[in-house]
């Protein structure tokens, strides 16, 4: 856009003199306006270079101050006033204010034509604009053709740099990189992105400290990055979301060389990000019908269709997994019962198995995600990758079941699933993927049945404390029985002191009656508390 230090290039500003705010002539001007008023601050938008005569300011001093002061705190850009008529000259006073403000007074002869003045600059903006809507428009046809000529992200970041003259990057949501164009010589916070295939996670780690990046997940809009040298920014950016469904799948970054980024690379980079959404959004419809025939087959295989068992072992190794050798399934489930927000967790798990070519069918069954594999996949390893993913955003938790072979046991290794994160409710444990082949002694409580709580002697001991609304004790003794009676232990895992848990197991030993210093009464005591925690106390 025209600024001031380019309008008073103008052979119709000609012998214009600037007198103060020299720092603020690179403002861009929304157009050129004269005022005959003394209160005309008042009129103002912001924007605007305002053409004035001293005729037409106020007489005080204080009064011509306030409307120095209003037009900046309006966003005026600058003020152009005629002398050698009315006055002639700024006051000092009305410049050191201007100084103050970083806003830009001009001095022009009283013969110079305001109307001629006016109708030069916004012509020039009037064109400057037409020129920027023919070139958003252009890039619009351009980028929007290569969505129908099927074209990828790479391709998208290349014509996007060689419409634009800047150098661009599309990368994930982890920001790592799906596809870059350079076009000159680059920062160092470009050359570890490109180095290392991702954001450096110094920036990374600026912009959320920065609010830039909770900016952007708030509106969903572009925002405007300036130098930030202190972690390797040298170069002015502009960062626009890749949202889907609602959701930022990814970023587009313009990243200015030889010129500042203009209203046209902010335009651009708007239409690159949707033109991106478009191209993984169309990813994701192939995907969603292979989707279907992959919920289809996981049902069949859950419900343990008979006499479809070769059929269905044909259908999962078409997508790598031989149900023939051993396999195991992990279980993904969440607390929100929102149907969005597990289609959500899906799409993220589903992408990531293609991203990291898992061996696996990935769908969905009963309002979870199920994910079968074969089992010599690095099963922790896929967990660390959906944690990674979800990032914080969704508390899920993964159950995982112990290994299995054959198409009719695909139902068995849905039903560990269900009673892994079954017991991982009943027992609040904290963690977010739990393995069936590590519940040991627990799974055979939970196998034992609800009945088995009135069997146990030692159920009603450990009852007593529940019934004497001791709900503190009772938790003392779950951490202390899972501490192995480690003393020291048990205090750092209930954050409490040393002498407020001998204090405790004290009156645990009055109330219960029992020696924990027997290992075999401890063993008996962990095993009615787990019985409770399983069937009875919430």
């Amino acid at each position: 856009m025209l600024t001031v230090a380019e309008v008073l290039k103008l052979k119709q500003f000609a012998g214009a003199q600037l007198v103060a705010g020299e720092n603020g002539i690179h403002k861009p001007i929304a157009w050129v306006h004269v005022a005959s008023v003394p209160d005309a601050p008042r009129w103002m938008h912001g924007g605007e270079l305002v053409l004035t005569t001293g005729h037409n300011i106020p007489k005080s001093a204080e009064d011509q101050r306030q409307y120095i002061q209003q037009m900046a705190d309006k966003g005026v850009v600058g003020l152009v006033l005629s002398i050698g008529r009315y006055v002639d000259h700024a006051p000092d006073d009305l410049r050191e204010l201007a100084d103050k403000n970083d806003f830009p007074l001009i001095e022009i002869s009283y013969q110079q034509p305001f109307i001629d003045m006016a109708k030069a600059a916004n012509e020039r903006i009037a064109e400057e604009n037409m020129a920027m809507v023919t070139g958003a428009l252009d890039i619009q046809q351009r980028l929007t053709q290569l969505v129908l000529d099927g074209g990828d992200l790479k391709q998208l970041a290349s014509r996007m740099a060689g419409l634009l003259g800047q150098s661009i990057s599309i990368e994930n949501e982890r920001f790592e990189i799906l596809a870059s164009a350079n076009v000159a010589a680059v920062d160092e916070a470009r050359r570890f992105t490109v180095s290392e295939g991702r954001t450096d996670p110094r920036l990374v780690a600026a912009l959320e400290e920065r609010n830039i990046l909770p900016e952007i997940r708030q509106t969903l809009r572009p925002v405007y990055i300036p130098q930030m040298p202190d972690v390797g920014l040298e170069l002015e950016r502009i960062l626009a979301p890749i949202v889907v469904h609602g959701d930022i799948y990814g970023y587009v970054w313009i990243i200015a060389d030889d010129r500042p980024l203009t209203d046209l690379d902010s335009i651009a980079i708007n239409i690159g990000a949707t033109v991106a959404a478009l191209m993984m959004l169309y990813q994701e419809s192939v995907q969603s019908a292979e989707t279907s025939l992959k919920g289809n087959l996981l049902s069949q295989l859950i419900q343990s269709e008979t006499g479809r068992e070769v059929i269905l072992t044909d259908q999962a190794l078409r997508y790598g997994v031989d149900l023939s050798g051993k396999y195991v399934m992990l279980l993904v489930e969440t607390d929100e019962r929102n149907t969005q927000r597990m289609l959500q967790l899906y799409r993220r798990v589903n992408r990531l198995a293609g991203l990291h070519s898992w061996r696996a069918v990935v769908g969905q069954f009963a309002g979870e995600v199920v994910v079968l594999t074969q089992a010599d996949q690095n099963v922790q390893q896929m967990i660390s990758q959906i944690q990674a993913e979800v990032n914080g955003g969704l508390s899920f938790r993964v159950g995982v079941s112990g290994a299995q072979q054959g198409a009719d046991d695909v139902s068995k290794a849905h039903h560990q699933c269900r009673e892994v994160l079954h017991i991982t409710r009943r027992l609040h444990d904290e963690h977010s993927a739990v393995f069936f082949d590590g519940l040991g002694y627990i799974h055979a409580l939970f196998r034992a049945g609800k009945d088995s709580l009135t069997t146990n002697l030692y159920v009603p001991l450990v009852r007593r404390l529940l019934e004497a609304g001791e709900s503190d004790l009772f938790d003392t003794l779950e951490g202390y029985l899972d501490a192995g009676g480690n003393g020291v232990q048990t205090a750092e895992i209930l954050h409490i002191h040393r002498s407020t848990l001998n204090y405790r197991l004290d009156r645990l030993k009055e109330l219960c009656q029992v020696d924990l210093g027997d290992p075999l009464t401890r063993m008996n005591l962990q095993v009615a508390l787990k019985l409770l925690r399983l069937f009875e106390v919430e």
